[in-house]
């Protein structure tokens, strides 16, 4: 073959090639678009039936033939108000539809996996947690031009809305929970759960978690119970345990040196309903921490310069008990009792939720050790000391906030008989 005839034939493979490669380019390129802009559409519409979500990043799409789709590195938003606020951000997001996209006009959701995701659950300063609003469809937009172009006709009676949560549930894998409390006078709480399972279901116009298990500061939390409905008037019903939650890494935030330890149990219950509490939020609870030293957080800190107490080598508060109850911005200290050296502190009062405006009153006691111990700790010896020394009642109001304590001598206060009571059973012990 001369050589003129195979350089011909030689373009003309390159240029077949290179055909080859473009149809193979815009292929996938144009199956890229269709996954990103359809499938994603399509997503979306079906997920607005559901939520008040809308995913706005993703990292890639992937739609089979068994119905699933796989939106991978995925960030979905709320508005609410004219704000902007990040809802979740998780590894993979994966859809169960009952047929592959576009294959069927009858596409039904039956189920949604999130894997390794952040999901932020927030009350604002209102009160409103966005899981009232954000679980629900968007509110739907009326359109002029139908209500312009169809004449208008006798109202029938109300449609029941169709119930299009996913049969199967939404299923939460391996993720992290982010609370976060707005106080009405702008203070913010925040906790963080881990390595959170749990399955989201909903039965009529309930929705529960169960099971729903992950970790706390290093302990176990598990909900037993968790169901709620949304929308304006947010009902609950919620039972919340805490194991083994170490109280370092809750104290963490206040940068303490030394730094408080111990480990913390806790239960709490939460109802609200509109007949049983008119929509206003009732929890009730108890924490136990044991095995601790808590003598380095500021209000006991505060209590020894207080008393003017002398310092000493060996000064712990190694068990607290805390019996509480919560409504909306308000905790209420029931009963608790703070057992130590050189001093145990038994009271009650009020906080906010984020820690702040304290109204607590603590009844402290010296000792649990004979009086030759306890006479090197006592320094000035003014005569409520004294008082406190021989076993007289002797309040310390507790105001500011938890990480900067205000505490003052409040004589004539009047110690409640379950405060007295349970002085004189510590005593006892």
């Amino acid at each position: 073959m001369k050589p003129k005839k195979r350089r011909h034939l030689r373009n003309r493979g390159i240029l077949f090639l290179g055909i080859l490669v473009l149809l193979g380019t815009t292929y996938f390129s144009a199956r890229e678009i269709f996954h990103r802009v359809y499938v994603l559409s399509l997503t979306q519409e079906m997920l607005n039936e559901i939520v008040s979500i809308r995913i706005e990043s993703i990292g890639g799409i992937r739609a089979n033939l068994n119905g699933e789709v796989i939106l991978k590195d995925t960030e979905a938003f709320t508005y609410r108000n004219g704000e902007r606020r990040l809802f979740y951000r998780a590894k993979s997001v994966t859809l169960f539809l009952n047929g592959f996209p576009g294959s069927t006009d009858r596409l039904r959701l039956l189920g949604v996996e999130l894997e390794e995701p952040e999901i932020h659950l927030r009350r604002d300063r209102e009160g409103t947690w966005n899981v009232s609003w954000a679980l629900k469809p968007p509110p739907s937009k009326p359109s002029r031009e139908r209500e312009e172009s169809e004449p208008s006709e006798p109202a029938g009676p109300p449609e029941e809305p169709k119930d299009t949560f996913p049969p199967e549930g939404i299923r939460i894998r391996k993720g992290t929970i982010h609370v976060e409390i707005e106080t009405a006078s702008g203070e913010t709480v925040s906790w963080s759960i881990h390595e959170v399972t749990a399955d989201l279901k909903k039965e009529g116009a309930i929705l529960s978690l169960h099971p729903m298990e992950g970790t706390f500061y290093g302990g176990r939390f598990r909900a037993r119970k968790a169901e709620f409905v949304p929308g304006a008037s947010l009902q609950a019903n919620i039972q919340i345990s805490v194991t083994g939650a170490r109280v370092e890494e809750l104290s963490a935030p206040l940068e303490l040196d030394p730094p408080a330890t111990g480990t913390l149990d806790a239960v709490i219950s939460l109802t609200t309903s509109q007949n049983r509490t008119e929509s206003r939020p009732i929890a009730a609870g108890q924490i136990e921490i044991r095995d601790a030293d808590l003598w380095e957080l500021p209000v006991f800190f505060q209590v020894l310069s207080v008393l003017a107490l002398n310092p000493v080598a060996e000064r712990k508060i190694d068990t607290a008990n805390i019996l509480f109850t919560i409504e909306k911005d308000r905790i209420r200290i029931d009963q608790m009792d703070f057992l130590g050296f050189p001093v145990s502190l038994f009271g009650e009062g009020e906080m906010g939720v984020a820690g702040d405006d304290l109204d607590v009153v603590f009844i402290p006691r010296l000792g649990r050790k004979g009086l030759d111990d306890l006479l090197p700790i006592i320094g000035t010896p003014i005569q409520w000391l004294l008082n406190v020394a021989k076993g007289i009642f002797v309040p310390l109001v507790l105001q500011g906030s938890f990480s900067k304590p205000e505490i003052s001598v409040k004589p004539g206060y009047n110690v409640a008989a379950p405060i007295r009571n349970l002085i004189k059973k510590k005593r006892r012990q």
